[in-house]
C-alpha cells in the first residue's frame, strides 16, 4: 500500500454502500490533477470511506465538492468491456476534508460542514450585524 494524501473534485455524488459484512461505508470518484512531463492529466481515484463521520458528510458530497483525502493506495488491474486490461486505483480513506477551491458546487458544502466535519445550521448575518460586530472588535485591537 501506498500512503496518499491528495485534493480533488468528486466526479458524482458520493453513494452510502453497504459490505457484505452489513457495515455502511461511502464509496466516491474523486478527479485530481497530475503533472508528468510538463504535461496536466486528470487522475480518477475510487474512494472507500469507512467511518460514522462518512456517513454523516454523504449528503454533503456532492458532484463537483472540493476534497481533500488522506488515506492508502492499492493499485490493481481489470477487463475493460473491449477485453483490454486497464488501471484501476483504489483509495482507503482515513479522512475527507472539505476544501474551498472557489466552486460553486462546493459552497453549499462549505457552509454547512466546520472544518471539524461537525455539522452546523446555516444561517444568513445581513451586513449591518456584521459591520456592528467588527466595529466593536476594532477597539480591542493592540496595533
Amino acid at each position: 500500500m501506498i500512503n496518499v494524501n491528495f485534493n480533488g473534485r468528486l466526479g458524482a455524488d458520493a453513494e452510502v454502500r453497504t459490505s457484505k459484512g452489513g457495515k455502511q461505508y461511502v464509496s466516491m470518484r474523486v478527479a485530481t490533477d497530475e503533472f508528468k512531463n510538463g504535461e496536466k492529466s486528470t487522475a480518477w481515484l475510487n474512494v472507500t470511506y469507512h467511518a460514522e463521520r462518512a456517513i454523516k458528510m454523504q449528503p454533503f458530497l456532492k458532484k463537483g465538492s472540493a476534497v481533500s483525502v488522506i488515506g492508502s493506495e492499492t493499485v490493481g488491474t481489470y477487463q475493460d468491456k473491449n477485453g483490454e486490461t486497464q488501471i484501476s486505483r483504489d483509495v482507503l480513506a482515513d479522512r475527507v476534508d472539505f476544501i474551498g477551491l472557489g466552486s460553486s458546487a462546493n459552497t453549499q458544502s462549505n457552509d454547512a460542514v466546520t472544518e471539524t466535519g461537525k455539522f452546523k445550521k446555516t444561517e444568513k448575518t445581513d451586513e449591518a450585524e456584521m459591520a456592528t460586530a467588527t466595529a466593536s472588535t476594532d477597539d480591542d485591537l493592540p496595533f
